[in-house]
């Protein structure tokens, strides 16, 4: 039988390291110092995600739970309170619903190396309900479009995500 293996304790945060990843808010806060953007980054990510399960008219409850936990895990957003959460969510909504070029001008204030990862997450979101629709399919081929993706960069994540997702 083997040893119990402890994850989660009390233990202390491990010393930086020269060379360990940068710190996100660090990050972001140099990202945004440099934007033209009113956009956040957490905000820009959100928008992607919403527009995402948003894509065929409905949100399956398969959408939700995937937004959920991506929200959970992801450096950017996890580190958010509930309330600057609840604000962001509402700044997404307030800009997409008053601004014509909204979902452009949210693609566009991702950092170009953050791009190619929220794309998989919206296929992965709009794949969740196991159904690829035609209004998803445009919305992936104008994310991809608008954030001048390779276009074999993303046919391979779509192959990948539609195999993670028929499992």
């Amino acid at each position: 039988m083997s040893d119990v293996k402890i994850l989660f304790g009390n233990e202390p945060e491990p010393e930086k390291k020269e060379g360990s990843f940068p710190d996100i808010t660090k990050l972001e806060q140099e990202f945004n110092e440099n934007s033209e953007s009113d956009w956040t980054i957490p905000e820009a990510f959100l928008c992607l995600l919403l527009e995402a399960a948003f894509a065929d008219g409905t949100l399956a409850p398969e959408e939700r739970d995937e937004i959920a936990a991506l929200v959970r895990r992801s450096r950017t957003m996890k580190r958010l309170s509930p309330q600057q959460m609840a604000a962001v969510n509402q700044t997404v909504n307030e800009r997409m619903r008053e601004r014509k070029e909204g979902l452009r001008e949210a693609c566009l204030a991702l950092p170009h190396d953050m791009r190619l990862s929220v794309f998989a997450h919206c296929v992965d979101i709009v794949l969740a309900d196991r159904q690829l629709r035609e209004t998803e399919e445009d919305f992936l081929n104008r994310i991809t479009d608008i954030m001048q993706l390779d276009p074999n960069m993303t046919q391979a994540i779509k192959r990948v995500m539609l195999i993670k997702n028929r499992y």
